[in-house]
C-alpha cells in the first residue's frame, strides 16, 4: 500500500496538472497577497483598520475554496486527471496485474487527498503570514487581540467547513471518472452535478410550486442542502433555515446533515471501488 501511494505521489506531482489544479491555490494566494500590498502602498488613500474578527476570517480565505463551485470544480478536475488519466496513458493494465484493485483506488484517494490537504494548509499559512506582511509593510494597524489560539481556533472551524463539500466532489468525480474512463466525459459529469446541486439548493422553493413532495423529498435526500446547513451550523452554531410557499421550512439539525454527508461520500467512494474491481481492464 505504501509503495502504491509513493509511486501515485511521484506520478501526481510531476503531473503538469498539480502546477494548475492543485499548487494554485498557495501560488495564487500569494499573488494575491502581493497584488493587495502593492494596491496598498500606490493608494493615495490611507488604510482603514480592520476589526479582530474582520481580519481573522480574511486569513482563512483558502479554506473557503472547496465550498465554492469554481473550487469545486478545479478540486475535482484534479481528481478526475488523478482516476481518469490512467485509462488515458493506458497504464492500469501494466500495474492491475500486481496489486489488489482496492489498494491501487485506496493509493489514488490517499495521495489526492494529502496533496490537497497540504496546498489548502501551506495556502492558510500564506494568508496568514501575507496579512502581517501586508498591514506592517503599509502601515495599517493590526487589530489587537490576535493569539496563536484565536487563529488555530477560526482556521480549524474553516477547515472543518471545507470538509463536507471537498468529500462529495471526491466521490463525484472519482465514480464519474472510472465509469467514464475519460477525462472530458468525467469532467462534463461534475460540472453538470454541481450545477444542478445548486439549481436545486437555490431555486428548490419555487420549483416546489410545481412539483411540492418531489422537490420536498430531493432537497432533504441531495446534498446540496446539507453541504450549505452544515456550514451554516460550523460557521453560526445554527441551521439553515429555507421557507417553502406551501409553509413547510427546511431547517434540520446538524447531526441529520453529517449523516446525509457521510452516506453520500461513502456511497460514491464505495461504487467507485466496486466499479473498478468489476473493470475489465484489457
Amino acid at each position: 500500500m505504501l509503495d502504491a501511494i509513493r509511486a501515485e505521489t511521484l506520478k501526481l506531482t510531476r503531473h503538469k496538472a498539480s502546477w494548475f489544479l492543485v499548487w494554485l491555490y498557495p501560488i495564487g494566494l500569494t499573488l494575491a497577497l502581493v497584488a493587495v500590498l502593492v494596491s496598498s502602498l500606490v493608494s493615495p488613500e490611507p488604510p482603514e483598520p480592520q476589526g479582530l474578527n474582520e481580519w481573522l476570517e480574511g486569513t482563512t480565505v483558502a479554506w473557503m475554496i472547496p465550498g465554492e463551485l469554481v473550487g469545486r470544480y478545479l478540486m475535482g478536475a484534479f481528481v478526475i486527471v488523478a482516476f481518469a488519466g490512467e485509462y488515458g496513458w493506458n497504464t492500469w493494465k501494466l500495474v492491475v496485474p500486481h496489486r489488489s484493485r482496492s489498494s491501487l483506488i485506496a493509493a489514488k484517494y490517499a495521495t489526492v487527498s494529502g496533496l490537497f490537504a497540504i496546498a489548502f494548509l501551506l495556502a492558510a499559512i500564506i494568508g496568514i503570514v501575507g496579512s502581517f506582511v501586508v498591514d506592517v509593510v503599509s502601515g495599517d494597524p493590526l487589530p489587537a487581540g490576535i493569539t496563536a489560539g484565536g487563529l488555530l481556533a477560526v482556521h480549524s472551524k474553516a477547515a472543518l467547513a471545507a470538509l463536507p463539500p471537498a468529500l462529495i466532489t471526491l466521490g463525484y468525480a472519482s465514480l464519474a471518472a472510472v465509469l467514464t474512463r475519460s477525462t472530458i466525459a468525467a469532467l462534463v459529469i461534475v460540472i453538470v452535478a454541481g450545477a444542478l446541486e445548486q439549481i436545486l439548493f437555490n431555486g428548490g422553493p419555487f420549483l416546489s410550486t410545481k412539483a411540492p413532495a418531489l422537490i420536498w423529498f430531493l432537497y432533504h435526500v441531495l446534498p446540496g442542502y446539507h453541504l450549505e446547513n452544515l456550514g451554516s451550523w460550523i460557521g453560526q452554531g445554527t441551521a439553515l433555515s429555507v421557507a417553502f410557499p406551501s409553509g413547510g421550512t427546511v431547517a434540520l439539525p446538524w447531526s441529520v446533515s453529517v449523516g446525509a454527508v457521510a452516506a453520500w461520500a461513502a456511497g460514491l467512494i464505495g461504487l467507485t471501488f466496486a466499479a473498478f474491481r468489476r473493470q475489465d481492464i484489457n
